[in-house]
């Protein structure tokens, strides 16, 4: 399998907006109520999201950064973040972060408030749909693969919805 390698800025920034644009017009936001914040310049997006009960009441809310700069080639990279400071303090910020009580069947799925990777500790939402599953030496098979002619960001995004529905989600890490 390959390194994920950055992509041409001006090629992440056409297909994140192309994808934005999509994702908008076919109400993917609205349906699962999560507010979108697109800095198409920086190839970044900030994204809203709850936590659910298996009727789909809100329990808890989450924020994650996306960074798009392998994109489309790879997934985006997620992060889980404090919504004051829109980073990740290790030490202060444990409640922004999600705990899974179960994957749902047939899904490889974790999240790792700190996972060392050659570079140092970061987060992990150990998923396909997530550029540090790849950076993180994991090989999916085939089905699971990231595919950019089918998978774009509000994949990665409703991928963690679902495991943000109980019965997988298991609250906050502290």
């Amino acid at each position: 399998m390959s390194v994920p390698a950055k992509v041409n800025p001006e090629l992440a920034k056409a297909n994140f907006r192309h994808d934005y644009d999509m994702i908008m017009v076919n109400n993917l936001a609205d349906n699962y109520q999560w507010m979108l914040m697109p800095y198409f310049d920086k190839l970044i997006l900030y994204a809203d999201l709850w936590s659910t009960d298996e009727q789909s009441s809100r329990l808890d809310d989450y924020h994650l950064k996306l960074d798009l700069s392998y994109y489309r080639s790879w997934p985006p990279s997620v992060t889980f973040i404090n919504p004051n400071s829109r980073s990740f303090d290790l030490r202060t910020d444990q409640k922004w972060f999600p705990k899974l009580a179960s994957a749902p069947p047939g899904t490889e799925a974790q999240f790792h408030v700190s996972y060392n990777f050659g570079d140092g500790p970061r987060q992990l939402v150990c998923n396909s749909m997530a550029l540090e599953y790849y950076q993180s030496n994991h090989s999916p098979n085939q089905d699971q693969r990231w595919n950019p002619e089918r998978h774009n960001f509000g994949t990665t995004l409703s991928t963690i919805q679902l495991l943000l529905r109980k019965p997988y989600y298991g609250g906050r890490l502290a």
